[in-house]
């Protein structure tokens, strides 16, 4: 199967004595690892000094960061690292200029839901009366296998706030929502009303969670 994702340096591992260490995120072919063994070492355990000291994979050929220009150049990457920093500091900037608005929208909707009834009711249920649902930075989608998440459902006539209370440790005499046949989850209803829908809207970003679940391989 062919790797769709563009050919790029990512950190592997950082050591005490080298920094960060930068290795691809995909095979290359013999051919094209000739061309970049001179800037780059295989590296082992037994590489450094203090195994213990190390966060990351200890294992492969990696570079050292002074070294990353000149793997890309002869590999014709596009996708450089600075590049790549060029646009983690933009979206910083974004994220910064966005960041008071979205907490003032996050105090006046839990504001509106502190003290708002919790009957008892299926996800599956809500989730076919809803006409939108709202997964803030995907929480649920990358932790409803954790026991974690929330999401925000709109219906003609509701708005819900479900917070997934399903970790080892919760509580869960307080849960109200069924998930898969358990109460797994705390919910909130309010009637319908626009302003908080569209407070809603700003502090999850507009992100309409599409039912799927993140299930981290290892």
């Amino acid at each position: 199967m062919t790797n769709k994702e563009p050919l790029r340096l990512v950190v592997k591992c950082n050591a005490p004595e080298y920094g960060d260490l930068y290795g691809l995120n995909q095979k290359i072919s013999e051919e094209e690892l000739s061309k970049v063994k001179p800037y780059m070492k295989h590296f082992t355990p037994a590489s450094f000094e203090n195994v213990m000291a190390i966060h990351g994979d200890p294992h492969g050929w990696m570079c050292t960061e002074e070294n990353v220009p000149k793997v890309e150049e002869e590999l014709n990457i596009t996708e450089t690292l600075a590049k790549h920093r060029k646009q983690q500091a933009e979206s910083q900037k974004v994220y910064d200029k966005q960041r008071p608005i979205k907490e003032d929208s996050l105090d006046k909707v839990e504001a509106v839901f502190k003290d708002a009834p919790n009957p008892p009711q299926d996800l599956s249920i809500l989730l076919k009366a809803a006409q939108e649902v709202y997964d803030p930075a995907n929480s649920f989608r990358d932790n409803q296998y954790y026991g974690g998440g929330q999401l925000f459902i709109i219906t003609k006539r509701s708005i819900w706030y479900i917070i997934n209370n399903s970790r080892e440790g919760n509580n869960k005499k307080i849960n109200n929502i069924q998930i898969n046949g358990e109460n797994e989850a705390i919910g909130f209803r309010i009637s319908y009303d626009e302003e908080i829908h569209e407070l809603i809207k700003v502090l999850t970003d507009n992100n309409i969670y599409k039912g799927d679940m993140l299930i981290e391989e290892y």
